[in-house]
């Protein structure tokens, strides 16, 4: 992901200002992805994701009752689920 980012504004910034100060704008990426402060970041986004995956997965199981307005999509989850679940394998 970081290197997509990196790649995309220097891809933009490059276009207009040249080799220079592409280099320059690709030392200042590497410097701030190399901080504690970003790496504090990632470590964040990844918890709320797994905190979110776990909960969605509580909700397709059947663990946590559905939020209103959101039990049809919760049953067309479940549903597929236990399809894909409960279907024979091919041999």
């Amino acid at each position: 992901m970081k290197t997509l980012a990196a790649v995309a504004i220097g891809y933009i910034v490059g276009a207009k200002s040249g080799a220079k100060e592409l280099d320059r704008l690709s030392r200042s990426v590497q410097a701030l992805f190399e901080t504690d402060e970003f790496a504090d970041l990632v470590g964040a986004a990844r918890a709320h994701v797994g905190s979110g995956l776990r909960h969605i997965a509580a909700l397709v199981d059947g663990q946590q009752p559905a939020p209103d307005g959101a039990v049809d999509i919760v049953g067309k989850v479940r549903n597929l689920v236990e399809h894909k679940v409960n279907r024979p394998r091919a041999p």
